[in-house]
């Protein structure tokens, strides 16, 4: 977090009631503090608005709706809230003190967790986004600060609902606070739910391999290195490197959901399911209760189908229409097996909390009705048994070729063992040099094996080339480093002058861009592939204009030093971003067409074109619809 100047004195007893002990960090909203709940003798995170936020009335009205909010939600893996107040100006909010430190700090000590920490991890994070949004709440700046420990090391989610506050847009923000954005947040969007669910993956695929996927030399460059790209395929994850990529997808209409990403995480082998969100619509409930309650399930040991118990089997049908009959409705089911209520000797006596029914008079017995029955059941079980295993032979079927499948998708695949009657498994995904992402590399049984119609046909999928993880620290070093560093992994590289190219932020001489075909900075390249990198030849030569066109004058702008202010007046939003990107600064907006995605044009901007400003300083344009 950003630390700077806390508002609150420690030993300051706010309200009169918490005690301020320390300060636990200072974000782009909240100032957090431990404290003493004097009144209930327990500890406390005591959470400010920003004095600079706190002067708005809207975000002190939205502050205090969220904490309401915040205060009717009950989930395990979310921190809980209990009050909020203000006093002599302050706002804060009270939530539970969780002292087992956060993600960040975990991974700063492990580097990476083991797969199925990571999967229990990602499923316990998953269901508090889901449970959150399905009330909701966004959180919108998810990352692994937000994600906390209690004493029993279960994770917890906080902050959620309060990213909005914020007044920073994405274009001032650093590299470290847009690690985790989704693509739509970095073309400036606002955040959803799917936004959630794709920063919960990437911090999945950190704890997993201990790379932060898209990430560049500056904030600007990161940003843009995810809009439209996927996840760099990992084979060493397993099934959860599929799950993954599904909940990252550059497309948010595309994107799993938190729900389906629980889901998913929970279908893996050896991960146990969690409490379950059951809702009671029958009942009349109040909003505090309209959280729902959580049942225990047991935990799953397989994946799919699992098949009766044989003690549930002879179960079920050991309680016949007779018995039934003879029983009444004392026999009641539950779960997988029947339970009498009472004992099944008329004689006994009842069972606490029912009523006996006295001696139940003895049965004639229909010894030629029930050896008739017997016969014929008998003929037709033996029947049905033998055609069974006529059919299993394959006596009532027809065998067919197996068509190839290789280098097919799995639609087309569908589509060519339908005539056939076959149907189609995936088994295993496995990364492949020549058969492209998604498309099958390998079948059983191969092609034009004779398989009986109604057979299955197992494929494999393709991953793509498997890759390696580049090393950080490539750009801004020098070639010969470089290649070293890359010969080491199996990755070779070549600086041919030819491909040098200019760069704003790395010095002339230096690594500017690592190229592997049409990609620039990767986190990740195909094994044994060869990668260009782009020597800097220094900042681009920008040219700027005075209107109304007489003149035109060209500049070098020098690395991060100072730098002409570009005329913009009159230009549309396009033409904007073009010249404040090309002159490596900021812009914010005013005027009657601020507030709107779809604003015509430039009608003055400060400081005045021309002026000399430092570098990522911020713009102020005054915009006309």
């Amino acid at each position: 977090m950003l630390m700077t100047t806390p508002s609150l004195a420690l030993g300051r007893a706010l309200v009169g009631r918490y005690s301020i002990q320390r300060l636990l960090g200072i974000g782009a909203t909240l100032e957090a503090y431990l404290a003493d709940d004097l009144t209930l003798n327990r500890k406390v995170t005591i959470q400010v608005l920003l004095p600079e936020l706190a002067q708005d009335p809207q975000r002190r009205r939205l502050f205090r709706e969220r904490i309401v909010t915040s205060a009717t939600l009950n989930h395990p893996n979310l921190v809980q809230v209990f009050d909020g107040g203000q006093e002599n100006g302050t706002i804060f909010m009270v939530s539970e003190y969780l002292p087992g430190g956060s993600l960040t700090e975990m991974l700063s000590e492990l580097g990476t967790l083991e797969l199925e920490e990571v999967a229990l991890l990602g499923l316990d994070a998953a269901n508090a986004l889901a449970y959150a949004h399905t009330n909701g709440l966004v959180h919108g700046r998810l990352s692994p600060d937000y994600l906390i420990f209690d004493a029993d090391a279960r994770v917890r989610i906080s902050d959620m609902g309060f990213a909005e506050l914020s007044d920073v847009p994405v274009s001032e923000m650093t590299r470290n606070e847009v690690l985790y954005l989704s693509p739509e947040q970095a073309v400036g969007n606002a955040s959803d739910p799917s936004s959630d669910v794709y920063a919960l993956a990437l911090i999945l695929f950190q704890c997993a391999t201990g790379v932060v996927p898209f990430i560049e030399p500056t904030a600007a460059e990161t940003l843009n290195a995810r809009v439209g790209a996927p996840l760099p395929v990992r084979s060493d994850l397993g099934t959860l490197d599929m799950v993954l990529a599904q909940a990252a997808l550059s497309d948010a209409r595309l994107r799993l959901d938190a729900g389906q990403l629980a889901n998913r995480i929970s279908g893996l082998a050896n991960v146990p399911e969690t409490p379950a969100l059951v809702e009671e619509p029958w009942e009349p409930r109040t909003p505090s209760q309209d959280s729902g309650r959580f049942l225990s399930t047991p935990p799953r040991t397989s994946i799919g189908f699992q098949a009766p118990s044989p003690a549930v089997v002879l179960g079920a049908a050991a309680l016949g229409a007779n018995e039934f009959a003879e029983h009444g409705a004392d026999e009641f089911r539950r779960g997988d097996a029947y339970f009498p209520r009472g004992r099944f000797d008329p004689e006994a006596s009842a069972p606490l909390g029912t009523q006996s029914r006295g001696p139940r008079p003895p049965r004639q017995p229909r010894r030629r009705g029930r050896l008739v029955g017997i016969l014929t059941v008998l003929i037709l079980f033996l029947g049905a048994v033998g055609a069974a295993a006529a059919y299993k032979v394959g006596l009532f079927t027809s065998s067919y070729k197996v068509p190839s499948l290789v280098g097919l998708t799995k639609a087309q695949a569908l589509s060519l063992l339908s005539s056939d009657n076959f149907s189609l498994t995936i088994n295993a995904h496995a990364p492949s040099a020549t058969v492209p992402a998604n498309d099958i590399v390998s079948q059983r049984p191969s092609a034009d094996t004779s398989l009986k119609s109604g057979g299955v046909v197992y494929v494999t999928i393709s991953t793509g080339p498997n890759t390696t993880t580049l090393p950080l620290g490539l750009v801004g070093s020098t070639c010969v480093i470089d290649t070293q560093k890359l010969k080491t992994i199996g990755i070779t590289a070549e600086c041919p002058s030819t491909d040098d190219a200019y760069s704003g932020s790395v010095p002339a001489g230096r690594v500017a861009f690592v190229v592997s075909g049409t990609k620039k900075n990767p986190s990740a390249v195909p094994v044994g592939s060869t990668v260009i990198l782009q020597i800097s030849k220094g900042p681009a030569p920008v040219t700027t204009t005075t209107k109304p066109g007489t003149t035109t004058t060209t500049t070098t702008i020098a690395g991060e030093g100072p730098r002409a202010v570009p005329n913009v007046v009159g230009d549309d939003q396009a033409q904007v971003y073009a010249a404040m990107k090309a002159a490596d600064l900021y812009y914010s907006t005013t005027g009657p067409g601020h507030g709107t995605s779809a604003w015509k044009t430039v009608v003055s901007e400060s400081p005045a074109a021309g002026t000399m400003v430092k570098w990522h300083s911020n713009v102020l344009l005054t915009v006309a619809e």
